[in-house]
């Protein structure tokens, strides 16, 4: 599967779980630039980890790196409420922008404001929550959050239909 990791919360989360590495192994996983540069450290048992995420993912060709131009983000924002451009951060402003150009790509997020702005796009059908992801790769393990569920992930992206629908 080609998986886009939308945010920089969903990479730390799985480098905290210890399940990224083998992840990368199994699926084509692409980043946002912006995102890339977000992840500095992690959680590990605890203890906070730092990580050269550049060159331990992409110099490695273990992860492969997009980017999206201005214009394409300009794009983005004129199709979302203003609210989201207060809500979304540069990172998942410019991973959506990605995924929304890259039509093989499967998403995959943590994060409420940015899985509420898929419907805004026309994305929900290629979005995965992370329990979702991890158990069909056979990575599922203790330890998930809530905001890993599928619950969550269904539940933001029926309060963004609705709020499109309402033109929100």
């Amino acid at each position: 599967m080609k998986l886009w990791l939308l945010d920089a919360d969903v990479v730390i989360d799985l480098l905290s779980l210890d399940v990224f590495d083998k992840l990368v192994i199994q699926h084509e996983v692409f980043l946002a630039t912006i995102v890339i540069d977000e992840v500095k450290w992690f959680k590990k048992d605890g203890v906070k980890q730092r990580v050269n995420f550049r060159e331990k993912y992409i110099e490695s060709g273990l992860v492969k790196e997009l980017s999206a131009t201005a214009g394409e983000i300009k794009t983005i924002l004129s199709k979302l409420p203003l609210i989201f451009h207060e809500t979304l951060d540069s990172g998942e402003l410019e991973s959506l922008a990605v995924c929304f150009r890259e039509g093989n790509l499967v998403f995959c997020s943590c994060d409420a404001a940015a899985i509420r702005a898929l419907p805004f796009l026309d994305l929900s059908d290629r979005g995965v929550a992370v329990a979702d992801l991890l158990k069909s790769s056979g990575l599922l393990k203790p330890g998930l959050k809530d905001r890993h569920s599928a619950e969550y992930f269904n539940d933001n992206l029926a309060i963004g239909r609705r709020d499109k629908i309402y033109q929100f």
